[in-house]
């Protein structure tokens, strides 16, 4: 009886510590500073999520030790929130201190340690860049008519910020980055649009949705108010460990800022000038998957859930039935590989069918992916569907998981069919291909006939689809050098029906929206005449494919003409004025898609 007490209590602590480990498998810690990049003297705010956990049970954090920044506070800010997600209620409790730059160069945030149920949770360090005062790039400067008015605006007037969900990530690891506009209340902007392209070398890329007419909200950065709208916002997926770098995002726009008259006069507002804004480069450390890895493992990253479903749990011999294996969460999804099935004698199992379903208006790339197996049983009895193992690299708990999942025992109604032995020389049964065949069933036929190469007729047969392809395009261009004839009225419907939700929009007064609706109505346009089933991510390529199917330079350059006419509103925000006359770009669509058809009326609608 002693010694029983005595192992109870030696076994009763690891029961209550393997207890408290389930309790806290949901939560989770981030750590986050704003802004990434500072000026010396201005101040760095720290953040500190807990997730998944009351505040009860949280013992609050010390401060972090920090390199090149000073504290401004001892203990933290607490805030705590509710919210509900998935129909069940999630905490948040988030603790925030207050730095401010105090030398150029490098500067360093130590981790942060939290306490919750008694269990210790670590955020990873935190870089930064504090750049000298003197070094703040002069932002463009206003000027009034001969020097009555002058207004600047610097870089903390308006900037635009990038950031990331992540400096350092596992390869495979998803981690998003994400572009905003930042500017003073008071100042406006207009025909906004992207100078540059974009480039993440190293990584995979996932676009995400943003607003195509954002809607400004209110943010403070640098102890400042500022209107804000996101620009782009992508999921980037590291193909190989090391220091990856992700290029600055560059717009080009107009911006007007407020101008104080000399003397103390009222407000007055100035001229748009030409403003260039780029973001910095941010850069990802990347480091390699940890050894070993499982067997099953194919390069998934990220946290998922996998669930299986049989269509019947009973079956005929020879009759197909479907295996549905359903992977979700958020992570490598589009290369996600289909899951291992085990292999059941009697059972025949195919390559699945895949389905993809992404979200992509989040803050991150998740979604489904289903795998459809197609499994033909061959002999009758029971047998056992085949077990489905998925395995993935989980970059939060820091280790690889693997998901199991058994399906049911299929009952298998009939016999096996009899096949013959012997086989083919691909290796298919012969009673799949031929009957036995008895000798009176054999015909006899001449063999001293000419072999086929010393036949005239052959080389004929082989020169007719030479001469027909050369025709073809012998008529082609004679087709194409003829006059272009003017259109007759009963094809000419065509450009008011691409037209129609434009016109209807500019009736409403919508400058923007008619911009929208010419723009969606010259893609489909151009996409139906060069048979493209989406459209070209770059001018380069839709010139180049303009220029294949013989559209003549002067419509190439009024189609880019009205294009970027009609995309320069895109970034502008609500209360600017249009980039350009709605009616004035209606009449040149219009225009623009008569001399599209009248080029050749034979291109489809």
């Amino acid at each position: 009886m002693l010694l029983r007490l005595v192992v109870l209590l030696i076994a009763l602590p690891a029961v209550l510590v393997l207890g408290a480990k389930a309790q806290d498998a949901s939560v989770r810690v981030t750590a986050q500073a704003e802004p990434m990049e500072v000026t010396v003297g201005n101040a760095v705010v720290l953040t500190v999520q807990v997730q998944g956990a009351p505040a009860t049970v949280i013992r609050t954090p010390r401060r972090p030790a920090a390199v090149h920044l000073q504290p401004r506070q001892q203990r933290p800010d607490v805030r705590r929130t509710r919210s509900t997600q998935g129909g069940g209620l999630r905490r948040t409790v988030t603790y925030s201190w207050r730095f401010r730059a105090q030398r150029a160069g490098a500067a360093r945030i130590q981790p942060v340690t939290v306490v919750v149920r008694g269990e210790e949770y670590t955020t990873a360090p935190l870089e930064l860049r504090v750049l000298p005062a003197s070094d703040t790039a002069a932002g463009p400067t206003l000027r009034g008519p001969e020097g009555g008015a002058r207004a600047s605006l610097d870089t903390r007037d308006l900037f635009v910020r990038a950031t990331s969900t992540a400096g350092q990530a596992y390869q495979n690891e998803q981690v998003v980055v994400e572009y905003r506009l930042f500017f003073r209340p008071g100042i406006r902007l207009r025909h906004s649009r992207l100078a540059d392209s974009w480039d993440a070398p190293g990584f995979w890329r996932e676009e995400l949705n943003v607003a195509s007419r954002p809607t400004p909200r209110t943010q403070h950065a640098y102890g400042r108010q500022y209107e804000t709208v996101v620009l782009k916002r992508v999921a980037l997926f590291p193909t190989r460990p090391g220091t990856l770098r992700v290029d600055p995002l560059r717009i080009e726009t107009e911006a007007q800022g407020p101008m104080q008259a000399r003397g103390g006069g009222a407000s007055l507002r100035g001229r748009f000038r030409p403003v260039q804004l780029a973001s910095r480069t941010l850069s990802v450390r990347v480091r390699p998957l940890p050894d070993p890895a499982p067997a099953l493992f194919d390069g998934a990253v990220g946290q998922f859930d996998m669930t299986t479903r049989v269509e019947a749990d009973s079956a005929a011999v020879g009759r197909p039935l479907s295996l549905t294996v359903r992977v979700e969460g958020q992570g490598t999804l589009t290369t996600l590989s289909p899951p291992r099935l085990d292999s059941v004698p009697g059972l025949d199992i195919y390559e699945p069918t895949v389905e993809t379903d992404v979200e992509r208006n989040g803050r991150s790339l998740r979604g489904t992916k289903t795998f459809t197996y197609t499994l033909v049983p061959r002999t009758g009895g029971r047998h056992a569907v085949p077990r489905v193992a998925f395995s993935y690299f989980d970059p939060e708990k820091q280790q690889y998981q693997t998901l199991r999942a058994r399906g049911p025992v299929l009952q298998v109604a009939g016999t096996a069919a009899p096949r013959a032995v012997g086989r083919t020389g691909t290796g298919l049964p012969v009673g799949d291909v031929a009957e036995l065949m008895t000798a009176n069933e054999a015909q006899w036929g001449p063999t001293n006939t000419a072999p086929l190469y010393r036949r005239p007729w052959i080389y004929w047969a082989l020169l007719l689809p030479v001469g027909g392809a050369v025709a073809g395009l012998v008529f082609r261009r004679w087709r194409r050098q003829r006059p272009a004839s003017v259109p007759s009225p009963s094809s000419a419907p065509a450009a008011p029906d691409r037209l129609e939700a434009a016109r209807r929009h500019c009736a409403d007064g919508d400058a923007q929206a008619v911009c929208e609706a010419l723009e969606q109505a010259l893609r489909t346009a151009v996409m139906d005449r060069l048979g493209l089933d989406a459209w070209p991510q770059t001018p380069s390529r839709l010139d180049r494919h303009l220029r294949h199917h013989d559209v003549p330079r002067a419509l190439r350059n009024r189609l880019r003409t009205v294009l970027r006419r009609c995309n320069e509103s895109r970034y502008a925000p609500a209360d600017t004025a249009p980039a350009a006359d709605p009616d004035a770009l209606l009449e040149a669509a219009e225009a623009l898609l008569r001399d599209l058809d009248r080029q050749d009326p034979a291109a489809p609608h």
